[in-house]
């Protein structure tokens, strides 16, 4: 609500400040909620639609929002891809999957709107940042699930908690080192990488070592 809030008020640094703490915490609440045993306390209690109700809003809504807001796209009318897509996500029974994976494109479109905010590329790349994982949406390829697959689970966690303090550290920057944010991209694309060579094992029968 507060990250909407700075949104709203043209201070999309502090909006993605606080985008980034959410992930943070919505990478640890579930391992949380099952360590003390939430479900059996409150079995009544549905904290996955709540997390769904909750990553709408920070994963989807105000990441769109603040592409529109800071003109961040060639046209505001690129924003009905991220908007689409992120339905289709979110209304497929499936979109977890019974083996932990994401299946689609996991609508990390906060992440999509930081760099376009960070890099401010070329009107033909800034559309293709949307366009093409708009379209990975639609594919059923399976994506990991760092909180609940062991696949490559420590390597994501070490790269992830490396990743977060980097860019909230980049945050904190009005101009930002050039430099740092490229090197933070290493590791979305590790776990693009790596995703997509865990699915591409699964569906061709191989055996991988991953930890």
């Amino acid at each position: 609500m507060f990250a909407l809030y700075w949104a709203a008020q043209g201070q999309p640094r502090h909006a993605f400040f606080l985008l980034a703490i959410s992930m943070l915490i919505d990478g640890t609440d579930g391992i949380l909620a099952r360590k003390i045993g939430v479900r059996k306390i409150l079995p009544n209690f549905d904290g996955a639609m709540i997390d769904n109700v909750i990553d709408v809003l920070t994963y989807v809504w105000v990441p769109v929002f603040i592409m529109a807001s800071q003109n961040l796209l060639p046209s505001v009318l690129w924003t009905a891809v991220p908007v689409i897509a992120a339905l289709y996500a979110y209304g497929q029974t499936n979109m977890k999957t019974d083996d932990a994976f994401f299946l689609g494109f996991p609508s990390y479109w906060n992440g999509i709107a930081l760099y376009l905010y960070w890099l401010h590329p070329q009107p033909v790349v800034a559309v293709l940042m949307v366009i093409i994982p708009g379209i990975l949406s639609f594919i059923p390829t399976r994506y990991l699930y760092p909180s609940k697959n062991p696949l490559f689970s420590k390597t994501n966690w070490i790269l992830s908690l490396i990743w977060a303090a980097l860019v909230l550290y980049l945050l904190t920057q009005e101009q930002p080192n050039p430099v740092l944010v490229l090197f933070s991209l290493s590791y979305p694309i590790f776990y693009l990488v790596s995703s997509f060579y865990v699915d591409w094992c699964i569906r061709h029968g191989k055996r991988f070592v991953a930890t």
